[in-house]
């Protein structure tokens, strides 16, 4: 579905779906040559469906709202426009892109700069947990590029590091979380420090709330796109979900011996895929690798107490293979690309006041239309929650069978 947003908050006429131009290849765009080479040594040979819709809007400096389910490639389509747009020939920072994490920054960042590794331009990561000075540093020398999360840039901003003047393009990742609670003031202070008349805004989600949507309008001038691909009502093609009832809840002190055993029994059967196990605290996810580590299953732990300099390290390894089984919060379970990813757990599940997190987490796997499962794992008083799930996203969630593949 494609609209036109209004940045009062009126009401947003639709426009039909057929309006919104697509853009089959990447020649189509006349992009830079460039910009071009690049995005085919990275290995985009063709463009995504959200790509084929949301690159050229950004690129003819349209406000954008764009929500398509995980793993479509919406970072690579906001990155695209983002290159396409900065003048090479000026070293002063040209765009600003905000996310909700550090592993979600650092990641961005790095796609921004193999794309545009054939291009005279330079990106710049502020994250929290990184060398204050060594951030000044570099935005010394004008990166045409800045991603970061909120705090350290409005830290930058605000110490007169991080000019603003010359900034036309605003990019909000996530921005369903990003306009959440705990992170919307902070959009709004930013917002509010850029040439909020001209300034071009682009949001890009998987998910979204009637509230966020909302807000959203009062961010967007009158030419803005919405741009809806959502399938299903966001159930994620290509994922399988399931659900082991362990029944009657035991005491509370006996909760992890239940569910460590059922993991203990799945990683000793065979053959089990690169996974992921989501918790919802970080002292469960402590409590969970000791537990899994004295059962001999490999695992590594990632949480937003550790250092950042331990949880790039703890990604690399999972990335690259070297650590197959994951305990993770929530610090990935947003936007963090794990291309072979094949198997996610919920040890826990969501909270059931933010809904989105399930789709989000089981959205790690079976990513750019790769297969994926998700398991859960609850007691018989969770078993109206897997039937909220099953409703509010118009999906199967199948009781997991006793033969299933875990690769």
């Amino acid at each position: 579905m494609c609209a036109v947003g209004s940045g009062t908050g009126a009401e947003i006429p639709i426009l039909e779906k057929k309006e919104l131009k697509s853009y089959e290849s990447w020649e189509d765009y006349n992009l830079k040559g460039s910009l071009l080479q690049g995005i085919y040594e990275i290995g985009f040979n063709t463009p995504s469906p959200i790509q084929k819709v949301a690159v050229m809007p950004i690129i003819e400096r349209k406000d954008i709202r764009a929500q398509a389910q995980s793993g479509t490639g919406k970072t690579g389509a906001f990155s695209v426009g983002s290159l396409q747009l900065v003048d090479e020939t000026r070293n002063v920072t040209q765009a600003l892109v905000i996310v909700s994490t550090r592993e979600i920054a650092l990641q961005n960042a790095g796609i921004i700069r193999n794309l545009g590794k054939k291009m005279n331009i330079s990106v710049s990561c502020l994250v929290g947990g990184g060398q204050v000075r060594q951030d000044i540093e570099v935005l010394a020398k004008g990166p045409q590029i800045v991603v970061g999360t909120p705090g350290r840039v409005i830290h930058m901003i605000t110490g007169g590091y991080l000019s603003t003047e010359h900034i036309d393009l605003f990019v909000v990742d996530e921005a369903d979380e990003m306009l959440k609670l705990g992170f919307v003031e902070q959009v709004r202070e930013i917002f509010k420090s850029l040439k909020t008349e001209s300034v071009q805004t682009a949001m890009f989600s998987a998910t979204w709330s009637p509230k966020e949507l909302e807000i959203s309008k009062n961010l967007l001038r009158d030419n803005a796109v919405i741009i809806d691909l959502r399938q299903n009502e966001q159930t994620l093609k290509g994922i399988e979900q399931y659900y082991i009832n362990l029944g009657p809840r035991p005491d509370p002190r006996q909760e992890d011996d239940y569910k460590v055993q059922f993991l203990g029994e799945i990683f000793s059967c065979g053959t089990v895929g690169q996974s992921v196990i989501f918790v919802n605290t970080k002292s469960r996810a402590s409590r969970l690798h000791e537990r899994l580590m004295a059962l001999n299953v490999p695992c590594d732990v990632i949480h937003s107490s550790l250092e950042q300099a331990q949880r790039t390290q703890v990604l690399d390894k999972f990335r690259n293979g070297e650590c197959r089984t994951l305990i993770a919060t929530g610090v990935i379970g947003r936007g963090v690309d794990i291309r072979q990813l094949a198997l996610v757990f919920n040890y826990e599940l969501p909270k059931n006041e933010d809904m989105s997190t399930y789709i989000h987490r089981i959205g790690r796997a079976g990513r750019y239309g790769r297969k994926g499962k998700a398991i859960n794992i609850i007691f018989d008083d969770e078993t109206p929650d897997i039937k909220a799930l099953e409703q509010y996203y118009s999906t199967a969630i199948l009781p997991l069978p006793q033969n299933l593949d875990y690769r």
